[in-house]
Parts: C-alpha cells; structure tokens; sequence
C-alpha cells in the first residue's frame, strides 16, 4: 500500500470511530455517566483530561466547574470536541490540545507547559490499524508486554499503555490521577492486582474505588468487545469502575 493510501485508511478509521464514539459518550453524557465521573474531582481546579474523545466528558467536566486542558489524538475527534463545547458556549473554559501522550514528547510539553490539578482518563480506547500497530509497539514492549501478547489482544495492550502514560505523567507533576474503566464485574481493592500495582510503582500511597452498574450503547455506537468478542447487541450491561490514586 502506497503512503497516501495508508493515510486515507487512518483518516477513514478517524472518522469512523470519531462518528461511533460520538453515540456512545452522547448517550454517557445524557444518562449522566460523566457526572459520575466527575463528583471525585469536586476538589480540583484545572483538570487535565487524556482522550477527550467527540467532548461530552470535556462538557461534564465543564458544567462541574472545571477549568480543562482536552488532548486527543484523533484529529476527528478534536473538530467534533471543539464544536460541541463551543455550541454550549464553555470554550472559554477549554484548551484543546492534539497530541499523544505515549511520545515522550508530547508529555514533556504537558509538563512545562500547563498546569494542572488532576489528570484524568476516562474510557480510554482508539481506532486501531496495522500502522497503529507498527507505531505503538516499541512502546508496548517498552511498557512490558510480549509480542505474543500484543498480537493476543492488541487494543486491550494499548488500553493497558495510555494508562500507564497517563499514571506517569501525574505522578512526574505530583498530582492525583482519576482513571474510569469499564468492566464486566466490580473493581476493588481485594480483586484488584493491576491498579494496585500501578500505585506503586507511581508513589501513590491511596486508591480509592467506585463501581456503578450501568448499560451502555454497543452496535449503534462503538462497539465493545469482551475477550477480543465484539458485541454486536444495542446495549449490554456495563460496570464503571472509577479509580482515583493520590
């Protein structure tokens, strides 16, 4: 494939999953998901949200009272996020960033460049491609994962990077860091070896869970997938699994 036929496929599964998750965090936002969400941050000023998807979690936060540096990596998304706050007539409460927090780059300029209170990542998830593979993957052995693993579940690796990144950009700025995720079962402490691991290794002495049943939207918008299994029904129940580490 020539380099601007790859660049057309990318921008395709742009649109794409910019279009999907669009229905899905619309319906977050109208089912107040995202209020959920954002009740742990009351305390917290200038929140630093990493994949602010189509903006309904960016205008959550918003109406919450927070002051939001929005980054994303998907162009698409970015335009959409963009238009849908304007539209609600809170950009001025809004800084709109593109940029991917996996380069070491990109989190460099976050660091002296912003200030923030909080970082937060809430549902992290992406297109995914052969290239998208090809680029993250010295990240993703970097990270600690195998190529048999990678190629076993590769959105799920990458998932599995982004919060990585994220915990480690909080932790450089000593500030608390919020990730929501979503889940089949209740998340806490007892059963939780992967969080708890990451407090660890990051400094952070406390982790506080949260679990909320809810549905969410699967065919109709982006679709979810249990063990690499797509879910093609409307909805399927869900559980929302916030965890905030300081």
């Amino acid at each position: 494939m020539a380099p601007y036929e790859k660049d057309v496929v990318n921008i395709n599964q742009e649109k794409l999953y910019a279009t999907q998750w669009n229905e899905s965090a619309k319906y977050f936002y109208e089912t107040k998901r995202y209020q959920w969400m954002s009740e742990k941050l009351v305390e917290y000023d200038i929140v630093l949200e990493i994949g602010c998807g189509t903006g309904y979690s960016t205008l959550a936060l918003v109406e919450a009272g927070h002051t939001v540096i929005a980054v994303d990596k998907n162009l698409e998304c970015l335009e959409k996020a963009k238009a849908l706050v304007e539209q609600q007539g809170k950009l001025g409460k809004v800084c709109f960033l593109e940029g991917d927090i996996a380069e070491d780059g990109f989190r460099k300029f976050l660091s002296e460049k912003c200030k923030f209170d909080v970082v937060i990542c809430w549902n992290i998830g992406t297109s995914w491609s052969k290239e998208m593979m090809e680029f993250y993957l010295p990240h993703l052995v970097e990270y600690g994962l195998t190529i048999p693993q990678i190629k076993q579940n590769p959105e799920s690796s990458y998932s599995e990077l982004i919060i990585w990144k994220v915990c480690r950009v909080a932790s450089e700025n000593k500030v608390p860091v919020q990730i929501v995720d979503r889940g089949a079962q209740e998340l806490r402490f007892q059963n939780d070896p992967y969080y708890r691991m990451l407090g660890e290794e990051f400094s952070y002495s406390k982790i506080y869970y949260d679990n909320l049943h809810v549905d969410s939207i699967s065919k109709g918008g982006r679709m979810l997938s249990t063990n690499g299994v797509v879910n093609d029904t409307e909805k399927i129940d869900i559980v929302l699994v916030s965890i905030f580490m300081e």
